[in-house]
């Protein structure tokens, strides 16, 4: 589990000074909480810091070593000294090799995070609106099963055609396998399930999954957060058939939410797992996604085991 970082996105020099100490070797951690959606741009901000101060600190070297040698040269400076500063210029050339070689294993991993975020915020946008329109298209046709209109035929004919690509892109799918795999996953199976997966060494029940699904749903890698209440009103939407009168007074007294304790619950595994921050104010609360590709990799996880589904959605 990883932890959390002790400085804010506004604190860049923290946040250098902490990615300098990250990059040493007897302290090469907690790159999971660096490179995490909310926090890797800043982090990529730092290690290109870190490597213009390389670049500068690397010519400046290369020029005093050529200076020295103009000066053994010209006489300047004896044999014996030039020779003791060059071999001091090469014990530092190989510590730099290796730590280049570390800087640029880890600001690789940041760029392909960044590219990823500024990338996935539209394709994601895309995907999801075919997504609901052809899942929308799939529930018309059904309410009107043999008197749909000419159009909704050719309309889910196109639709049916249209590839579907995974998360990995590698396999694809039709559109229409992609709408019965999202419809099954929104269904009951999920929180009626008693099979949970282990998940960094805790067991993730399907409620849980279906709270990943709606935090997936309402935020993106650039809109992160979402407001608490918004939260547990798409929740309580999506479960409303737990909501049930009680038995015995069920015209005096209100109905009783039995979800109503698995949203926080969820809320407090995904929290200790690190995939999600709680954070309230004097009047407002929020739910903040602080790792969106495992809380991914968690709904793949669960669907694979639980519905042979890989995921179909970033």
């Amino acid at each position: 589990m990883r932890k959390h970082l002790p400085y804010s996105l506004d604190d860049d020099t923290a946040a250098e000074k902490y990615v300098r100490t990250a990059l040493r070797l007897s302290q090469r951690g907690n790159w999971t909480a660096l490179l995490a959606s909310n926090r890797v741009v800043q982090t990529y901000r730092m290690l290109r810091r870190i490597e213009s101060g390389a670049l500068q600190i690397r010519v400046h070297h290369y020029e005093a070593i050529e200076s020295a040698e103009a000066d053994r040269d010209a006489g300047l400076i004896s044999a014996a000294n030039y020779a003791e500063k060059y071999r001091e210029y090469a014990e530092w050339r190989q510590r730099s090799v290796g730590f280049d070689s570390v800087l640029r294993q880890y600001l690789d991993m940041a760029i392909d995070q960044v590219w990823m975020i500024r990338r996935d915020t539209v394709a994601e946008s895309l995907r999801q609106a075919l997504l609901k329109l052809a899942i929308a298209v799939a529930e018309h046709r059904e309410a009107h099963c043999g008197e749909e209109s000419l159009a909704d035929t050719a309309l889910w004919a196109r639709l049916e055609l249209l590839p579907w690509p995974t998360v990995a892109g590698v396999e694809r799918l039709v559109l229409a396998d992609a709408v019965a795999a999202e419809r099954l996953r929104h269904g009951p199976a999920r929180r009626a399930s008693e099979k949970p997966v282990e998940f960094d060494g805790l067991p993730v029940f399907g409620d849980t999954v279906d709270v990943v699904d709606l935090l997936l749903d309402i935020t993106d890698c650039a809109q992160p957060a979402c407001a608490r209440t918004e939260l547990a009103e798409l929740w309580e939407q999506r479960n409303a058939d737990l909501t049930v009168p009680v038995a015995v007074e069920a015209t005096t007294r209100p109905k009783v939410n039995c979800s109503a304790g698995r949203l926080p619950k969820s809320l407090r595994l995904l929290e200790r797992l690190g995939l999600i921050s709680r954070v309230s104010y004097d009047t407002y609360a929020e739910v903040v996604v602080t790792d969106r590709a495992r809380l991914v990799d968690l709904r793949r996880q669960w669907d694979e085991q639980h519905f042979g589904l890989d995921d179909l959605r970033p």
